[in-house]
């Protein structure tokens, strides 16, 4: 016999379940050199590409396109509602290269079968993308909110009201965006260029992120476990050790990389209780990264190029925030940042 209603509503979501556990979000980022968010109105099936008003032959071939690239490609449309979609006679779309050294390039696509003339060499240059796309270079910042429901309750549910009140704010530089990954984290969202994603935010982080953006710096409210998720150019312990870094030395440009750390920071699996990583799914162990100083905590040597947060927190020793939960470490081997 099935769950009777009563039953199942007093199931917590997936995003519940991790925030009241207070688990971390450290290197959780999906990996992608390069972003293709282009804008498709309408509703969105879980596939996205091919589960939309875009015709779908087209958008599996963009998909695998992108792909190809060492990208991803998601899909965006203006926070509100969906019913239907109109007919716009060009689509915004968005064509970033992630990490300090990134870009993007912003262009008003007549023709989605335009990004199939993006090729390994044109990506590695803005201007040959703003080129091929006939888009523009250096334009303001944009935040991707997760809102697919059909993905995920927790993305449409918290997601969608973030979406329109940092749209109210920022108008042109919020989006609604297919699927970032990390349910268990909503409302998520990825900034581009840099490709930073970010995890359970509220309008308050929403405004301050975009706000600190457009100087090319990260918020240094979303600094730590609970909001960072780390660079989508980097592996996941990489970005793990890079947002512990950030967060012990209040380094908050995202336009240089931060100094390298070899041997310094060493990021362990952990393992702890069963929990659901996407709605409707079984619980199930629950991971995440812990990284600590190899041995004595390195204090920064800011150079003129770098931004610092004021004041400076003090480096932690392992896990802090005090808020990370014990555990026992998995069999995994530690991670020293390159």
């Amino acid at each position: 016999m099935g769950s009777m209603p009563s039953e199942r509503a007093a199931v917590p979501s997936c995003s519940v379940s991790w925030q009241r556990a207070d688990l971390p979000a450290w290197g959780t980022a999906t990996h992608a050199d390069i972003v293709v968010a282009m804008e498709q109105n309408g509703p969105w099936g879980r596939s996205a590409a091919t589960q939309s008003h875009l015709d779908p032959d087209l958008g599996a071939r963009l998909d695998a396109h992108v792909r190809a690239l060492g990208g991803r490609l998601l899909l965006v449309r203006r926070p509100g509602r969906h019913a239907g979609g109109d007919e716009r006679p060009v689509r915004r779309c968005f064509v970033a290269r992630t990490g300090p050294s990134g870009w993007m390039v912003t262009a008003d696509l007549r023709d989605p079968v335009d990004l199939l003339e993006l090729t390994p060499q044109t990506v590695d240059h803005a201007e040959a993308v703003a080129q091929a796309i006939d888009g523009a270079i250096g334009t303001a910042p944009v935040l991707l909110v997760c809102t697919n429901g059909r993905r995920d309750a927790c993305c449409a549910v918290r997601g969608r009201p973030l979406a329109q009140a940092a749209a109210a704010l920022h108008p042109e530089q919020a989006w609604e965006v297919t699927h970032t990954g990390g349910h268990r984290f909503a409302p998520t969202a990825i900034l581009l260029p840099w490709g930073r994603m970010l995890a359970r935010l509220n309008p308050a982080l929403a405004d301050q992120v975009l706000a600190q953006a457009r100087h090319g710096r990260l918020a240094v409210e979303v600094l730590g476990p609970r909001h960072d998720r780390g660079g989508m150019h980097l592996t996941p312990h990489e970005q793990a050790a890079e947002a512990f870094l950030r967060e012990a030395w209040g380094a908050v440009d995202l336009t240089t990389p931060l100094p390298t750390m070899r041997g310094q920071v060493t990021v362990e699996v952990v393992t702890g209780p069963p929990l659901p990583v996407s709605c409707g799914r079984q619980p199930e162990p629950s991971t995440w990264f812990v990284p600590a100083w190899s041995s004595s905590p390195v204090l920064p040597h800011p150079a003129p190029s770098l931004d610092w947060a004021q004041p400076i927190p003090p480096p932690i020793g392992s896990a802090s925030p005090s808020s990370l939960p014990s555990s026992s470490p998995s069999s995994s081997p530690s991670w020293e940042h390159p």
